[in-house]
């Protein structure tokens, strides 16, 4: 999976492979490959091998992310899924269809044919990897078109609702 990490003002991309349980290879851009074993005996601490060299890490959950506390020095990251990200800013929307960025259930659809929105207004919300995101229009328009129903399951890339712009 990969991530979005800020640290110190500064956006990295980040893949986590998960090779076996506790067993990970960590690529950080730039930087190649390392191989990761962990172990977490607290919500709090993580205790690492990264490349046979042993890490102990603290990390703690602000408002704003995370207060990471490496060798004793705290550095604020935060961390964003891009999938999720894509999901919450409305980024499976195209010209006037919403889409679905990845797999999940629909839970809620929060519009009608024939209803008028605005560019950002909530159009259905859909759960994926146990959260709901909360898909947006793209333009200011009127709904000419729902796709699909409460409940349904969709696949990635799956359009939602069709919007006629204003």
């Amino acid at each position: 999976m990969k991530y979005e990490i800020t640290v110190e003002g500064v956006t990295h991309t980040v893949e986590v492979v998960l090779q076996s349980p506790g067993r990970y290879r960590v690529g950080w851009e730039g930087e190649g490959s390392h191989e990761v074993d962990m172990i977490r005996p607290t919500p709090e601490a993580f205790h690492m091998l990264i490349d046979g060299e042993s890490w102990e890490t603290g990390c703690v959950v602000t408002p704003d992310g995370y207060m990471v506390d490496v060798r004793g020095v705290n550095v604020p990251v935060t961390v964003v899924d891009p999938r999720r990200k894509s999901l919450k800013l409305g980024v499976g929307a195209q010209g006037g269809v919403v889409a679905s960025a990845m797999p999940g259930r629909v839970v809620r659809v929060q519009v009608a044919v024939g209803d008028t929105v605005k560019k950002g207004h909530p159009v259905v919300v859909v759960e994926a990897m146990k959260m709901e995101n909360e898909l947006k229009s793209p333009i200011d328009g009127r709904v000419v078109e729902v796709m699909v129903s409460e409940g349904q399951t969709v696949e990635a890339h799956t359009r939602l609702v069709r919007i006629e712009a204003a």
